[in-house]
């Protein structure tokens, strides 16, 4: 199903956010795209507009000392598409190497909704708090 236009989309999201480029992100999104974080501490919340998932996406690269993710799978339908990828990272002695599914919701072939689901929500709770 690689061959759908939210695959595409989806996937050129995650490679910018992977490679830190903020500007290819913002000319996929919609401006008020929503990201959805789960989790209990700082990093988890819902963030509204395309500046504040910027911000919180920026926060994140910052808060780890290392931070680095490789594509496992991207699958698309109509208007939805999911990107498996595997993290790995460090930060304050801890060491961070789980599965995170990102799910998109694509509105006028732009992201108008992301929704963040590690494989293991304690690990990333633990690896941000």
């Amino acid at each position: 199903m690689k061959d759908q236009p939210s695959a595409e989309l989806a996937q050129s999201a995650w490679e910018a956010v992977a490679h830190a480029d903020a500007e290819t992100l913002a000319h996929l999104c919609k401006k008020e795209v929503v990201w959805h974080a789960p989790g209990r501490g700082i990093r988890g919340g819902d963030f509204y507009g395309l500046e504040a998932v910027l911000d919180h996406l920026r926060g994140l690269g910052e808060a780890a000392e290392e931070l680095s993710s490789r594509l496992v799978a991207v699958m698309g339908g109509e208007n939805r598409a999911a990107v498996v990828y595997h993290a790995t990272g460090r930060r304050l002695g801890r060491s961070l190497d789980h599965d995170v599914v990102l799910l998109f919701r694509m509105e006028d072939q732009h992201i108008a909704e992301v929704w963040s689901v590690p494989f293991d929500q304690r690990t990333a709770d633990e690896f941000w708090a």
